[in-house]
């Protein structure tokens, strides 16, 4: 008779439990203890702020100059999985799923009220004028940065440290074997598993700051289309659908239909992107974009590095260094997803479908969506940053649709595609969560699913620790936690991308296929070319938890 194993068989439980029970804690304190919580919160962060800004900001200009080099160097053509791997979806399916897993739900919220807010209220350090030229493009640049290469930059670092040592090392689905090269089989032990209980607990604060900024957002939705009030209770009932509708498709076949959900809200986003420039002003929003793209790049640098060492206004740390935090809090197990969707891909192909493309992206949605804005209050009557001030920046997508014409439809558009971008985000974390925290497997091709059981903790524990925040201080708490998680998650990201150019540079130790010879993988060049054109559905590429 086989024997019936149990939960605590399935779990490895040096990463499990220590995250799951400081997670526990953690929501406790913030139910019985709100204010304390938040003053203890406040005082963390305040900290980091203090005495890290200096690292935390300009660390994501390195992990964008390693996505180059890697993507773009000799080592760039070599096939994860070995050089005869096929992919099991279309580069379009691919691109989809890791767009909506990764800040979809940032850029619903922020895609309207950051260029608007910055535009209204500049920087003090910058000495302009509210609504004028330079603050405009202030605000463009300065969203563009938030948005643009240094998030997607730190997500796709988080996949490159891991995505080459677990197909084609051979080595298990943990984000602590990127320090293998450094640590060998001590990578397993006890480092290893406080660098993966870390992540845990990391990536799970992370995700519930974007859960609790989506929850904001369709209450705000709920209570604008349909009078539904936003408050405490009506949050907890949109986190428990939530959780309910990603657990449903944890445990059940319903899972099937996730590529297609991440496939299908890609082209709502399109949707209400081509409505938002053909109904503001084509002309002036296609100007405004460029312009801003132009001087965006133009000072990327004196961007990527300012600190106001001398005006000390505390803007960019309560700012940019916050958004480099929030995305090094998420990257650990996003980039674990991003890992599941790469077999059979190149190097190469892994840096420019998980940077390069939604990068352009955001540039369209925050230049459609922010610069419409400006453009619509600037120079047509609009009164979209009027009602954001009124109502709360959780209104701001619907304060844009409200301008226009069939406002009620887009509205309840713009509603949907909040709900199923959460809905991508929470499942792909709470499978990664899932499967780093059990023990080892035998999976090659990243499709193998985790236990159910696990997969339901952890989404039930993303609920709890988001409703936590939001009772006990709102966008500031959500803030904090990130911030906090983010400071470490980068300093083990440092020493992964050590790792990574050590593994590049003893291919032969490390690269189970090639022994060395790079020569393999531009030898199947041609014949992955053609695999390409002949990619399955979406439908028929996905495992029991929809990857």
């Amino acid at each position: 008779m086989k024997k019936k194993v149990g939960f605590l068989d399935i779990i490895n439980k040096r990463i499990f439990f220590p995250p799951a029970i400081a997670l526990v804690i953690f929501v406790f304190i913030g139910i019985l203890f709100p204010e304390n919580f938040g003053v203890a919160a406040n005082a963390a962060l305040d900290f980091v702020f203090k005495y890290f800004s200096w690292f935390l900001f300009p660390v994501a200009l390195v992990m964008l100059g390693f996505c180059l080099w890697a993507g773009f160097s000799k080592y760039g053509n070599i096939r994860l999985g070995g050089p005869d791997a096929k992919p099991t979806m279309s580069k379009a399916v691919w691109f989809a799923i890791a767009l909506t897993s990764g800040i979809g739900v940032g850029i619903t919220f922020y895609g309207v009220y950051e260029p608007v807010l910055f535009s209204m209220t500049p920087p003090d350090f910058l000495s302009v004028a509210p609504m004028s030229e330079a603050a405009i493009f202030s605000a463009m640049q300065f969203t563009f940065l938030h948005w643009g290469l240094h998030p997607y930059a730190i997500y796709t670092t988080a996949g490159l440290i891991i995505v080459f040592m677990f197909y084609n090392g051979k080595q298990p689905f943990r984000c602590s074997s990127a320090l293998y090269p450094l640590l060998g089989e001590k990578a397993y032990k006890g480092i290893g598993d406080a660098v993966d209980s870390l992540f845990v607990f990391a990536v799970i604060g992370g995700t519930a700051t974007s859960l609790g900024l989506a929850v904001l957002l369709i209450a705000r939705g709920l209570e604008y289309l349909y009078g539904i009030p936003s408050n405490a209770l009506s949050w907890l009932i949109i986190l428990i659908a939530v959780a309910g509708v990603c657990i449903l498709a944890a445990i059940t076949p319903v899972s099937k239909g996730i590529a297609f959900i991440g496939n299908a809200n890609t082209i709502l986003y399109i949707f209400v992107l081509i409505f938002a420039f053909v109904a503001v002003d084509p002309l002036k929003v296609s100007e405004l974009l460029f312009s801003s793209i132009g001087e965006y790049f133009q000072n990327f640098i004196h961007l990527s590095l300012y600190l106001e060492p001398i005006a000390r206004t505390g803007w960019i740390s309560a700012w940019n260094v916050f958004y480099n935090a929030w995305w090094l809090a998420c990257a650990p197990l996003v980039g674990l997803f991003f890992v599941k969707l790469a077999y059979g891909r190149t190097i190469r192909e892994f840096v420019t479908v998980n940077l390069f493309a939604p990068v352009i992206f955001s540039f369209v949605w925050f230049g459609f969506f922010g610069g419409g804005s400006i453009i619509m209050d600037k120079f047509h009557g609009g009164t979209i940053g009027t009602l954001i001030e009124k109502i709360g920046s959780d209104m701001s997508l619907y304060a844009f649709f409200t301008q226009f014409p069939f406002s009620g439809l887009m509205n309840f558009i713009a509603l949907v595609v909040v709900i199923l971008s959460i809905i991508t985000l929470v499942q792909a974390i709470m499978v990664a969560a899932a499967q780093m925290t059990c023990k080892s497997n035998d999976d090659t091709t990243g499709e193998v699913a985790p236990p159910k059981i696990s997969v339901i903790f952890w989404g039930i524990a993303m609920l709890m620790i988001a409703y936590t925040l939001l009772i006990s201080g709102g966008i500031s708490a959500l803030q904090t936690i990130s911030v906090i998680c983010g400071l470490a998650v980068a300093i083990v990201f440092c020493f992964g991308i050590i790792a990574y150019v050590k593994s590049m540079h003893n291919l032969k130790e490390f690269d189970t296929y090639s022994n060395g010879d790079l020569s393999i993988y531009a030898k199947n060049e041609e014949i992955a070319s053609k695999v390409e054109n002949m990619q399955v559905q979406p439908s028929a590429c996905t495992d029991e938890n929809g990857v």
